[in-house]
């Protein structure tokens, strides 16, 4: 049996999670955005929401979440990434006509390319 009766490929969807991830993810944003503009004051008044902003602050301050860039090069070393003139080409002079070469080259690499 499914739940509320639906076909098996939408019980499925249902059995990811994505749905209530995405629904929380919604509800807990939009929460605390709502009340802040609707009761700046009350909002900021609030130890919770004082202590919440100083502890963000102090994680963002630490550069903890500098360490992205890192892994981003790590995974390009790891993948061999290029960078993107070697993929799609440079223009001359920065003119449309170089701009339209690129797209160009960009649809027949695309073309001749085993993805």
């Amino acid at each position: 049996g499914n739940l509320f009766d639906v076909s098996d490929g939408l019980q499925s969807f249902f059995d990811t999670g994505v749905l209530g991830a995405l629904m929380s993810t919604i509800v807990a944003s939009l929460s605390w955005r709502i009340t802040a503009s609707s009761f700046p004051m009350a909002f900021l008044a609030n130890p919770l929401s004082t202590f919440i902003i100083r502890f963000c602050l102090v994680i963002e301050g630490t550069g903890i979440c500098y360490s992205s860039w890192l892994f981003a090069a790590i995974h390009q070393k790891v993948v061999g990434y290029e960078r993107d003139e070697v993929y799609i080409g440079e223009t001359k002079d920065g003119d449309e006509e170089g701009s339209e070469d690129i797209r160009n080259k960009t649809a027949d690499s695309l073309e001749t390319t085993d993805i």
